[in-house]
């Protein structure tokens, strides 16, 4: 693996866990902050950790709790399964409205369709970036 293809993945992971789930990445955010300033309010839990008292240990729960808020999303992407948090909201519309299962067919049709033609549109302009860049 070359290092263009090394950066093309690690931008790519870096895309998924901030940028493809705003409302995942909020709620991670928030929830290791309350665990950062939870070290910070109630030291005996680096003794009852076993814990080094320190910004490391104060860092690494953090993230381990923003991954956790992201695990679905680390499962999804490496089963080949992840949309982004505008699609999954669309397609759970479509579900829960009160219209019939061919209207639904083809409401689910046209919104994957644009939805690839949008893909489609970044991926063209991403090639072009390349070529020029070359």
């Amino acid at each position: 693996m070359n290092q263009d293809e090394l950066t093309k993945l690690v931008n790519r992971a870096l895309d998924i866990l901030f940028f493809n789930y705003p409302v995942r990445c909020a709620i991670g955010v928030v929830l290791g902050m309350i665990i950062w300033f939870g070290f910070d309010a109630y030291p005996v839990l680096f003794e009852l950790l076993r814990a080094t008292n320190g910004n490391g240990t104060k860092f690494f729960f953090s993230l381990i709790a923003y991954l956790f808020v992201h695990s679905k999303t680390v499962y999804e992407a490496f089963t080949g399964k992840i949309l982004s948090e505008q699609m999954m909201q669309t397609l759970n519309f479509i579900d829960k409205a009160q219209i019939s299962k061919a209207q639904k067919d083809l409401l689910y049709i046209e919104a994957v369709s644009k939805y690839i033609k949008a893909l489609d549109k970044d991926d063209l302009e991403a090639k072009k970036e390349e070529v020029t860049e070359e």
